[in-house]
């Protein structure tokens, strides 16, 4: 695991590094070869740090490919990383329970409404997601099908057999 110094956002690196282990045990499972790796993140909020990435291979050494971090100050959500692969790329956002929501308060009078909607069905415990699709609001908490699944989408790679 990198070094965590006082400005860098050390919950974050612990959630990318449960998320790597995750991954790691997975890819091992399914014969794929994992290499992880450091990359240099700078954001405002926290300045210059280091995180942890994940490169995934066949055992034939074909690159099929990685897991980048991007930060932890992402807009509604506590943290992300791309699943950057051969022909495409995927995004997995950190969230809270119910994931971001829309708040929404009215004012009439002297009386006060506050009302929130969660932006994404689905999110109903904390951990990583993959927005299926904006437009029908649906996000899926990523599993080891679901790792398969994007698997296949970012480098046409198929284990799901």
């Amino acid at each position: 695991m990198p070094t965590i110094t006082s400005k860098t956002p050390t919950a974050y690196l612990h959630r990318v590094d449960d998320l790597l282990t995750q991954i790691e045990g997975w890819s091992s499972d399914k014969g794929l070869i994992t290499q992880r790796y450091l990359i240099d993140l700078n954001e405002e909020a926290y300045g210059a740090y280091r995180a942890e990435g994940l490169r995934l291979s066949t055992a034939e050494g074909e690159q099929l490919g990685a897991l980048i971090p991007v930060g932890a100050s992402i807009i509604g959500a506590e943290g992300r990383v791309d699943f950057e692969g051969t022909i495409d790329q995927a995004i997995l956002v950190d969230w809270d329970v119910g994931g971001p929501v829309f708040e929404t308060t009215i004012k009439v009078g002297n009386d006060i409404k506050t009302t929130r909607q969660s932006v994404y069905r689905g999110v109903n415990e904390a951990g990583w997601y993959w927005v299926e699709s904006r437009q029908l609001s649906r996000a899926h908490k990523l599993d080891e099908r679901l790792f398969l699944d994007l698997l296949l989408l970012v480098s046409d790679y198929d284990l799901r057999g």
